[in-house]
């Protein structure tokens, strides 16, 4: 007698919960409409929260940061004020018993200085007289007059306004600077220490060779 051969059990049939569609046994993802059947997929981190705890500590560091800087970039020392100047009083003296009290004059803020009476003993002031502006001015000790032709006595010369002028103290009192760029008979672009005016030039060459060094007699034409 021959045994009959027992059929397996059915198998249960699956579906996706979201569209229907059938699944395999051992189907994990729906193939019409991608859903996780048998797949759980874990939630994503919370990072917003540690981000805005992150954010806080920077802002805070920054603006510490920024007032350490204004501070040490201040100036710790205190501005010192101008001493106030105080008036000395002067104490009042009572008069005498039987007297009237003596008024003290003040003297005026401005005093005018006394004249010396015209005569023998008057003191006379110099008083100093600007170079004369134009063709012929000078800045030395001594000017030349304005328009007027001479010789002289030539005793350096400079580019520098300064160093003729220094020349020109240590030359004597009747020596000063001309500007060469105001007179046709000199070279321009300098500053010339002259010294006298001669009438002619035997005159002038002779005060030259008084003065030693390189000193010599030029004619001096206004422009």
């Amino acid at each position: 007698m021959s045994e009959l051969a027992t059929p397996p059990p059915p198998t249960e049939q699956r579906s996706c919960p979201r569209c229907g569609s059938p699944l395999a046994a051992d189907q994990e993802w729906c193939l019409n409409c991608g859903h996780a059947v048998g797949t759980r997929i874990a939630p994503t981190p919370r990072w917003r929260v540690p981000v805005a705890i992150v954010g806080v500590v920077l802002t805070l560091l920054v603006a510490a940061l920024v007032l350490s800087l204004v501070e040490l970039s201040g100036d710790p020392q205190p501005v010192a004020k101008a001493p106030t100047s105080q008036a000395t009083a002067t104490p009042s003296v009572p008069p005498e018993e039987g007297g009237s009290a003596a008024a003290t004059p003040t003297p005026d803020a401005a005093t005018p200085t006394p004249t010396p009476a015209d005569g023998d003993n008057a003191i006379p002031t110099a008083t100093p007289t600007p170079a004369p502006g134009g063709t012929g001015g000078t800045v030395g000790s001594a000017e030349w007059p304005t328009g007027k032709t001479a010789w002289t006595v030539v005793v350096a010369s400079s580019t520098s306004r300064a160093a003729a002028r220094k020349k020109a103290k240590a030359a004597g009192p009747d020596a000063g600077v001309l500007h060469s760029d105001d007179f046709s008979s000199l070279r321009k672009g300098y500053w010339v220490v002259f010294a006298g005016q001669y009438p002619d030039q035997k005159a002038a060459q002779a005060a030259a060779k008084g003065r030693g060094g390189d000193a010599y007699a030029r004619r001096v034409v206004p422009r």
